[in-house]
C-alpha cells in the first residue's frame, strides 16, 4: 500500500511540474498582456500614489489612491480609500487589456461586497480616454478615465444610465500626484 501511495505522489508531482511548464510557456504574461506601448503605457500612467478629489452625488469627497501592476503585470490595480478617518469607502479597480479582443476589461470591488462585483466591464480606448461600461442589472454604469497631459493628472467620470437611455453624473474625480511624504 505504501509503495502505491509513493508512486501516486510521484505521478501527481510529475503532472504538477508538467502543468507548471505548460503554463509558463503558453500562459505567461506575454500571452495575456499587450506588449504594445500603446496599451501598457496608457495604464502605466496610473502607477504611483494619487490624491483623488471630486464629488459623489454632488457632495465633495477626497480619497487616497495607489496604482500598481499586479498578477504578473496582467492588471493595473487602482486602490482607493477615503481620506476621512475612519474611512467610509474603499475599493480596488482591476483594469486589464485583452490583446485578442483589442479591448479592456475591468472589475470593481468595493466595501459593499460581492453583489456589486458580479459584473465585468468592457471598454475601449480612444486617444487619451478609456471608457469602460459595467452592465449592472439595475442599469449600466460608465467609467471614463481621461489622461490630462497638460496637468499630468487624470479625471475619472462615473455615470449611470436611466431606463430612458440618458446618462447622469454619479461621481467625478481628479487624480493628482500625491507629493506628501
Amino acid at each position: 500500500m505504501a509503495l502505491k501511495q509513493i508512486r501516486r505522489r510521484g505521478y501527481l508531482r510529475s503532472v504538477g511540474v508538467a502543468l507548471f511548464c505548460v503554463g509558463y510557456l503558453f500562459g505567461g504574461p506575454s500571452a495575456y498582456c499587450a506588449d504594445s506601448p500603446d496599451d501598457n503605457s496608457f495604464l502605466d500612467g496610473l502607477l504611483g500614489s494619487w490624491v483623488m478629489s471630486g464629488t459623489l452625488g454632488g457632495k465633495p469627497v477626497r480619497y487616497r489612491a495607489d496604482g500598481q501592476r499586479v498578477l504578473q503585470g496582467g492588471f493595473m490595480k487602482l486602490h482607493m480609500i477615503d481620506a476621512a478617518s475612519p474611512p467610509r469607502y474603499e475599493a480596488d479597480v482591476f483594469i486589464g487589456f485583452d490583446p485578442k479582443m483589442h479591448d479592456y476589461i475591468a472589475h470593481w470591488l468595493d466595501r459593499f461586497g460581492a453583489a456589486g462585483a458580479r459584473v465585468v466591464a468592457q471598454g475601449k480606448r480612444v486617444g487619451e480616454q478609456l471608457v469602460i461600461t459595467f452592465p449592472y442589472a439595475d442599469g449600466p454604469f460608465r467609467d471614463t478615465f481621461t489622461w490630462q497631459s497638460s496637468t499630468k493628472s487624470w479625471t475619472l467620470l462615473l455615470e449611470s444610465q436611466a431606463a430612458d437611455g440618458s446618462w447622469s453624473n454619479f461621481a467625478s474625480y481628479t487624480l493628482t500626484r500625491d507629493t506628501s511624504p
